[in-house]
């Protein structure tokens, strides 16, 4: 097995498959290089590809709208690093892309066509159902993860309206 398809299979949304479901992915998979600052792709756009960071790391941002009052045009939500997966929608309907994608050092991942994975998925139910349950579960933390930050930021704006003001 080459050294990335053993990196693929050591992911968060692929590890422990059969040597026949990897091989399977290995096939579907394209090495993919990214330069710091390089978007993978942004919020809103067709989720047609999904990736599974292999070195560097990723952030996932969310676009923040002008009303919000805040002075920047997106908010870090989290980072991706090594053996975690970034584009998810790729998996889901609509299919459309809920964050931007920005490489945050070199990067290099091995990107997946989302409708040969969705095809490849159909054919084999149960590698199906283990991509799903996996992919459910990436959902499952980063929405933590989002609820832990909101709070964090809440506390914080909190405690500065709280604070008495001293001219």
């Amino acid at each position: 097995m080459s050294p990335i398809a053993h990196a693929i299979m050591n992911s968060e949304l692929f590890a422990d498959l059969s040597p026949r479901q990897a091989q399977s992915l290995d096939r579907l998979a394209e090495h993919v290089r990214f330069k710091k600052g390089a978007v993978l792709f942004s919020a809103g756009e067709p989720a047609e590809r999904l990736y599974v960071v292999l070195e560097g790391t990723v952030e996932l941002r969310m676009p923040v709208p002008g009303w919000w009052g805040i002075d920047t045009p997106h908010q870090k939500m989290t980072t991706a690093r090594p053996g975690q997966i970034v584009g998810w929608s790729a998996l889901a309907e609509p299919c459309v892309y809920s964050l931007t994608a920005v490489a945050s050092e070199r990067a290099s991942a091995a990107r997946f066509e989302a409708s040969g994975l969705r095809e490849l998925m159909s054919a084999d139910p149960e590698l199906g159902n283990i991509v799903r349950a996996r992919a459910l579960s990436v959902v499952s933390r980063r929405l933590d993860a989002l609820a832990e930050a909101m709070l964090a930021q809440r506390a914080v704006m909190a405690s500065q309206a709280a604070a008495p003001a001293y001219a």
